[in-house]
């Protein structure tokens, strides 16, 4: 019996008849709204929420952020070909940003 089967239209649990059990209650949970869901937090929750909301969007930009500095390190190797010094110096101004990309 699933859980649309085991809730009536009102949300309230059915007994299990099913089975020969004598009638045992079934422990099925009614399901709530989201935002009644987040009703429920205290602050520890909502400072975590928000951490976790910080820390996905960092995530998410570490992708194209990583393909800049990738064009950028390109960038240097290709407008220095001739000059393999102007090229490592162009390299070491792409270094540190890699390194905070790496850091974050």
């Amino acid at each position: 019996m699933g859980v649309e089967e085991a809730q009536g239209g009102d949300g309230k649990l059915k007994e299990d008849t099913e089975g020969g059990g004598g009638g045992e209650k079934l422990s099925v949970p009614t399901s709530v709204p989201f935002t009644k869901l987040l009703s429920y937090a205290d602050a520890v929750d909502w400072i975590l929420i928000a951490l976790g909301t910080l820390g996905s969007v960092v995530h998410g930009m570490a992708q194209p952020v990583g393909y800049l500095l990738l064009g950028k390190a390109l960038n240097s190797f290709g407008s220095n070909i001739g000059d393999v010094n102007l090229m490592v110096d162009a390299l070491y101004k792409v270094v540190p940003f890699v390194w905070y990309m790496a850091i974050a």
